[in-house]
């Protein structure tokens, strides 16, 4: 895949910030105190975050091509020859 760089990481924190957001609103309606709502968030806009920068650092490694001359020997190939 050909991305931009840091598209993944983002769109990542994007999502990290609307998921914290609603991790706030939904504690809230529950009746959680403010303090926990606020801790809470950060704990999750830092795991999102975390899992959106690994995600970019996977999808942006490149494999390097193997050129024809470089492919390896099939086994039969590799079999030690017998003199008789």
């Amino acid at each position: 895949m050909n991305f931009q760089p840091f598209v993944v990481a983002r769109w990542g924190i994007y999502l990290a910030s609307g998921v914290a957001a609603l991790s706030v609103w939904l504690g809230h309606q529950a009746g959680a105190s403010l303090d926990f709502l606020m801790l809470r968030s950060v704990f999750v806009f830092v795991i999102v975050t975390a899992l959106a920068f690994a995600a970019e650092a996977v999808l942006s490694v490149a494999v390097a091509p193997v050129l024809p001359d470089e492919r390896p020997l099939p086994l039969a190939d590799l079999a030690p020859v017998e003199d008789e």
